[in-house]
């Protein structure tokens, strides 16, 4: 599923190609989206990213959101020669079309979105190490699982909680409620600086994650733990272990992560 800088990648990119560009019309191919509202001749007026949501709002206050879910992403085309296999949604603008790919049809669109207020503090915002430690102090959940709870750190999901957590030489099963403040201070740290190289890189592709223009991102090769089970760890030459975390396949060296 594509997580934080994957969709920031995507809402990065779409700024460039339909802000304030009008959109003609709107095919739905899957009858699961529902009708789209009427929107001939709204143009796009913002392009923001909800969690793992990208939000388009047009002039006149439709809002939409579209959560890609596992498998789908969105392409951006101005040359229509080629078939495209398991389209969803055709979105046509002046100069180009937008398209909703999504092999398991997971993907959904929210048509009456509004859009409303970010919610919770962005990850990529300055968090405050001294909430998040009260927070987890009613928590008895591990560490890793607090990460990637979306009503707390909307965007975050397995691969980078894994590999902020490995940065801040914290162990994903630690419960929350044991992580001291200073590691909280090392987290919010290695969060921040995680998330912000991975959108310069357009994200991490480990299976079919591509950008707007269906390029693959580059994260996936400074990755230090994610998928790395066996190999040494880049810190203490320990060994990289998978184990399961709440369900999740977790990623971490036991020798120096504590």
């Amino acid at each position: 599923m594509p997580e934080l800088p994957e969709v920031e990648t995507l809402c990065r990119q779409l700024r460039q190609v339909i802000l304030g560009r009008r959109l003609l019309s709107v095919e739905v191919l899957d009858e699961r989206l529902g009708p789209p509202p009427a929107v001939a001749g709204l143009a796009v007026r913002q392009v923001v990213r909800r969690g793992k949501a990208v939000a388009l709002l047009f002039h006149g206050g439709v809002a939409w959101k579209i959560h890609l879910r596992m498998t789908g992403r969105l392409l951006w085309e101005t040359d229509y020669g080629l078939p495209v296999d398991h389209l969803r949604l055709i979105c046509h603008f002046d100069g180009g079309r937008l398209l909703l790919i999504d092999p398991r049809r997971f993907a959904t669109v929210d048509f009456d979105d509004e859009a409303g207020p970010s919610g919770p503090p962005d990850p990529f915002a300055a968090e405050d190490p001294a909430g998040l430690r009260r927070e987890a102090a009613r928590r008895r959940l591990p560490v890793k699982a607090f990460l990637l709870d979306q009503r707390l750190f909307p965007g975050i999901g397995n691969i980078y909680a894994g590999e902020i957590l490995f940065a801040a030489a914290v162990d994903p099963r630690r419960p929350a409620r044991d992580v001291t403040q200073e590691e909280w201070e090392r987290i919010a740290r290695a969060a921040r600086a995680i998330l912000r190289e991975a959108v310069r890189a357009r994200g991490t592709t480990v299976s079919d994650w591509r950008d707007l223009f269906g390029r693959p991102g580059e994260y996936q090769h400074r990755l230090k733990v994610y998928d790395r089970r066996g190999g040494p760890c880049p810190r203490c030459g320990g060994e990289i272990v998978r184990e399961k975390v709440c369900g999740r396949g977790s990623y971490h060296c036991p020798r120096c992560q504590r």
